[in-house]
C-alpha cells in the first residue's frame, strides 16, 4: 500500500532530522559554549523568520567569539 510506505518514510525523515537537530544542537554548545547560546536565542532553528533576521553588527559580534 502506497499510502502506509509513504506514512513510513515521512516519520522516519521527520524522526531523523529532530534527532539530529537536536544532536548537533549539543554538539555545537559543547564546541562552542556561550556564544552559540547567544546565538541560537537570536536566530530561529528550522524555520527561518524574516523579523528575526541578525544586523550586521551581531553577525561580527558573533563571528568574533567564534575561533575559527
Amino acid at each position: 500500500d502506497m499510502n502506509g510506505a509513504w506514512l513510513v518514510s515521512t516519520l522516519a525523515i521527520t524522526l531523523y532530522f529532530v534527532i539530529g537537530s537536536w544532536l548537533e544542537e549539543k554538539k555545537l554548545l559543547a564546541l562552542h559554549g556561550d556564544a552559540y547560546r547567544r546565538y541560537r536565542e537570536k536566530v530561529p532553528g528550522l524555520v527561518p523568520l524574516p523579523w528575526k533576521r541578525l544586523s550586521r553588527a551581531e553577525v561580527e559580534t558573533l563571528e568574533s567569539e567564534v575561533p575559527s
